[in-house]
Parts: C-alpha cells; structure tokens; sequence
C-alpha cells in the first residue's frame, strides 16, 4: 500500500494541507484541539512522515533522539557516553527525551512526530510496552533498542549477554569452591533476569549439584525486598545457610551485603557477594564489589552505529511509493549481542574453611 502523504492526512483531517504542516512543524499558530485531531488522524492511519529523508537532504538538522527512562538510571551515562563518541564524529547532535514507566511511548511518540527535529530514535528501553516504537519503526522512522530488557522484539537493538555473564559469574563462585550458591532475582517477567536465572540453574545442575528452592529469592530489584529476602537466607542454621550469593544487578548485591551486616555476617570471609552490571559505585563500596561488567560504552557506540545506518537508508522523499526504511523482516533486523567481563575485586573469596564441600553435603546430585 502506497504510503500517505500530507494531503491525505489534510484530507482525511478535513482541514488544509498548510494546517497539518504546521501541526508538523509545531507551530504556535494551531490550537491544541486541532493539533489533538491532526495526531490522532495520525496514528490512525499510521501515517509518519520521512523526516529523516527531508532533514538529511535539506542538511537542515542533524540530530538524533535518545530516549531514557530517567537520567539517574546508573547505565544512561555511560551508554550516552558510546553514542556521543559516534554521534559526534559524524557531526549528529543528541535531543534527550524521558519516557518515565507513567509516559508511554505512545505521548513520546506525538512529541517526535510534531517537533519534526529527530532524524531516528534510540531508545533505552525499560518497562513501557514496545509496540507503538515497533509500528514506528515499521512505518519509516529508524528506531533502535540498547540494553533491553525484552526480547525478540521487532526492532533492531544492542544488548549485553546475560546468560553468558551469568554462568561466568557462576564459574567464578564454583572455582572459589562454593558449591551451596544462592541466588537473589530481579523482575523475572523481564528476559534480561530470566537468562541470568536460567544461567545459575544450569551451572548448578552441571556442577551435580540439585538446586535448592530456599537459595533463591525474588528481589525484583526493590531495596526493601532485597534486604528482607536476604535476611531470609541468612536466618538458615550455619550450616544450610549459602556460602556465596549471585545477585541479579549491582544494586541488588549492595542490599544484599546490608543484610549480611545486620546479621554479623563479614563479606567476603563468611559469605561473598557477586553483582551484575559493574556500575561505578560498585568499585568505591567496602569491600569493593566482584561483579559482572556489561559494556555500556561500548553498547551505545554500536546502537549509535546502527542508528546511523538506518537514517542513511532512509532515502525515499516524502509521499512516495516506496518501502519504508524500517519495513524489514524480523529475522533481517540486527541485533547485536555484546560479550560481557568478569570484573575481580575484594567481595568473594574462598569458602569458608568450616564450610567446605558442605554445601555439596546438603544437596542431591542431579
């Protein structure tokens, strides 16, 4: 199906095609009910304009969208990081836009359509439903996703490798001799946390060791449950009690280390503690954090390189016939998947010598 161009939008809209341009350029000239009506005629019908193409071709603006969730999210500083090292070099600007989980993609969407300004969208997605950026997308706006936490989501996206960082994580915590390993969880409705628990079960079950129920506790990355679940798993008589913990993020590994001081527990020489993430705090907390690192900087360098490459194929002039840029089949969208580090500091260590093979003693081989 041809795509549509302003005058049917002017013309389903029943106004004037110099109306709906300057609902596009934003203008102050359109009253908020007109334009209310101009967007939903918009979405409707599906209709995006080619901004990229027309900006591009005009070299009126060179300027991206990155879409955060929030600017104290300890990753969005180090992917902006990657992506202005790239936005830069190839003489592109970065607008900020905030899509809180009470802003869904859909009102962001309005904001984008209506400034006119954003050639593509990079969007460091969280726990808004991904629909409205997938339709987008679909319909001629370069759109791609970095660390998300979803997964076979149709649209291009970079993201770390969770079951891989997990079962090194695992690996580490096995070669210290711990063998009685629990593991308190993030939101497991997210893939991110399903492929990190996955990770831990079959490191487990590899190892010979029969999983135990009582060594894993849902964190859902909540402090206050964090904490309380931990200090479930640090009640059990000393000799069921783990003697190492994976946590599911960095975050969860600090309330997690709380709750081993509450009970007179010393990290690492009673129990050692294992993050995920190595966000900066996680160096300069005592003692220092071991923990899985993802490659934010690097991860924001590739999806800049992949947002890039979806603006610079999307040539078509506005109202055309032809197939929008991000009309692609599924299983051609790239996703990339970064390799993650184990990163040594001072919060493992070996098992406690009063401990040792224990573990081993209170589970059943597989």
């Amino acid at each position: 199906m041809a795509k549509l161009t302003i005058r049917d939008i002017a013309a389903l809209s029943g106004l004037s095609k110099s109306t709906v341009s300057l609902v596009l350029n934003n203008s102050p000239k359109v009253d908020p009910a007109t334009r209310r009506h101009v967007l939903a005629v918009m979405r409707r019908n599906r209709y995006v304009p080619s901004f990229a193409a027309t900006a591009l071709a005009k070299g009126s603006t060179r300027l991206i969208g990155m879409v955060v969730p929030g600017l104290s999210w300890h990753m969005v500083a180090s992917i902006n990081l990657g992506v202005a090292a790239v936005t830069e070099q190839h003489g592109f600007d970065i607008i900020l836009y905030t899509a809180t989980n009470d802003r869904d993609y859909g009102s962001l969407i309005d904001r984008v359509l209506t400034s006119s300004m954003s050639s593509g969208l990079l969007v460091v997605s969280h726990e808004q439903p991904l629909e409205p950026l997938v339709q987008l997308h679909q319909e001629g706006m370069p759109v791609v996703l970095v660390n998300t936490i979803d997964a076979d989501v149709a649209l291009p996206s970079v993201t770390a490798d969770n079951y891989d960082g997990a079962r090194t994580a695992m690996d580490h915590l096995m070669q210290l001799g711990h063998e009685r390993i629990a593991c308190v969880q993030g939101l497991m409705r997210y893939r991110c946390c399903q492929d990190r628990y996955r990770a831990y079960l079959d490191a487990l079950r590899e190892a010979g060791i029969q999983p135990d129920p009582e060594l894993t506790k849902p964190g859902d990355f909540v402090p206050e449950q964090i904490r309380a679940r931990s200090r479930e798993l640090f009640a059990l008589p000393a000799d069921q009690r783990p003697t190492a913990v994976f946590a599911q993020s960095d975050v969860t590994a600090y309330g997690v280390m709380t709750a081993a001081a509450e009970a007179g527990l010393r990290v690492p020489e009673d129990v050692s503690v294992l993050g995920f993430d190595d966000i900066e705090s996680a160096a300069q907390i005592r003692p220092p954090l071991t923990t899985i690192q993802q490659p934010f900087v690097e991860m924001g360098k590739r999806a800049a390189e992949l947002l890039l490459s979806e603006i610079g194929t999307n040539d078509d002039d506005p109202g055309t016939d032809a197939e929008p840029a991000g009309a692609k089949p599924t299983a051609d969208l790239p996703r990339l998947v970064m390799p993650t580090s184990l990163i040594v500091r001072a919060s493992c260590g070996p098992v406690p010598v009063t401990r040792s093979r224990r573990g081993r003693s209170q589970t059943t081989k597989a």
